[in-house]
């Protein structure tokens, strides 16, 4: 069961998403369809990009800037929303985490 609220959903959309094209593109490349399965790479490159994604589409520009009246605009992903009721916020961290634990651990043979 997901359990979302908001736009959390696209979360595990881009996620699922970005895993699919990795595994998709070393079958291509590797002509192997075991390859994904056997090495870490692919699924750490395909997190820290689902990352990237999700950090870029909640960020709001200007953010970070200092001034009186700082720049903003709507952001696909917004505060409100969360995916297993984490913030949409925190979800670039885990997803980075996840990259790191699914290259160390390898499906058995």
């Amino acid at each position: 069961m997901i359990i979302w609220r908001g736009r959390g959903y696209l979360v595990a959309i881009i996620a699922f998403g970005c895993l699919l094209i990795s595994e998709s593109l070393t079958r291509f490349f590797y002509h192997d369809k075991t390859y994904y399965q056997q090495h870490g790479w692919p699924k750490l490159a395909a997190f820290l990009l689902a990352a990237g994604l999700v950090w870029r589409l909640s960020r709001r520009e200007g953010q970070d800037s200092i001034g009186v009246q700082p720049l903003t605009r709507k952001t696909l992903l917004r505060e409100q929303d969360s995916l297993f009721f984490v913030p949409v916020k925190y979800w670039p961290r885990v997803l980075c985490v996840l990259a790191f634990v699914f290259y160390f651990v390898r499906s058995p043979d």
